[in-house]
This record gives C-alpha cells, structure tokens and sequence, in this order.
C-alpha cells in the first residue's frame, strides 16, 4: 500500500447498530467503509475490496472471529486488523495474540462498548 492509496475499511459485524456505528467513524474519519454481516459477505467483499483496515466482531452466531483470523491470516492478508468485542478481556487478548502469531497486522483491540475516539485512534 503505498501513501496515496485511499485508505478501505471492512467491518464484520452481526449487530447492525454497531456495524452502522463503526461505518460511520470510518467515513467521518476519510475512509471508505464497506459493512458484512456474516462471514461469507465478508469473505466476498475482501476478495474483492481489498481492505487496508478491518474491523472484526469477535462473537457471531455462524462462525466466531478466531476462526475468520484464522482464515485472513491463512490468505496472507495484509490490512490492520481491528478486533473488537464485547467479550470478556482474556478472550481479546487471546485473539490479539493469534491474530499475530499468524502473521496479521493487528492494530489493536477495541473492547465494545467503545468511544468512537478509541476507533478513530485504531484507523490513524
């Protein structure tokens, strides 16, 4: 990704409010934003898009984001990641962990609810 590449966020999450939420920092923040709901939207859209940021719902009801890290990481992908969650700390740290252990570029976690400064922070 070079400098004047314009900055593309994907976000993976099933609750619409939150997902709604995060797009909208996203593009009051300049980035283009694109919104899944499940996996397979998400899996589609990256395919496609090519994210230089996403933001990843770790607790879904098809498939948890442990097991999508698990598939960017196997696909090489290369955007920072942003887990967020309102799971419990340990689990976000678990996450983070392997997130980075299989390579990715995690920017950090951000543990829901959260302060639509804390995501801007995460996209700088």
């Amino acid at each position: 990704m070079s400098p004047t590449d314009p900055r593309r966020l994907l976000i993976l999450d099933d609750d619409a409010l939150v997902g709604l939420l995060v797009e909208s920092v996203g593009r009051l923040a300049g980035v283009a934003t694109c919104l899944t709901r499940t996996a397979d939207e998400f899996y589609a859209a990256a395919d496609q898009w090519h994210p230089t940021h996403v933001v990843l719902d770790l607790t879904m009801p098809e498939t948890s984001g442990e097991e999508v890290l698990g598939e960017l990481a196997s696909r090489g992908c290369t955007a920072r990641i942003i887990v967020a969650s309102g799971a419990e700390a340990e689990r976000l740290d678990r996450a983070v962990a392997q997130a980075r252990a299989g390579g990715l570029d995690v920017a950090g976690a951000l543990p829901k609810p959260f302060a639509a400064a804390a995501l801007r922070a995460l996209l700088a």
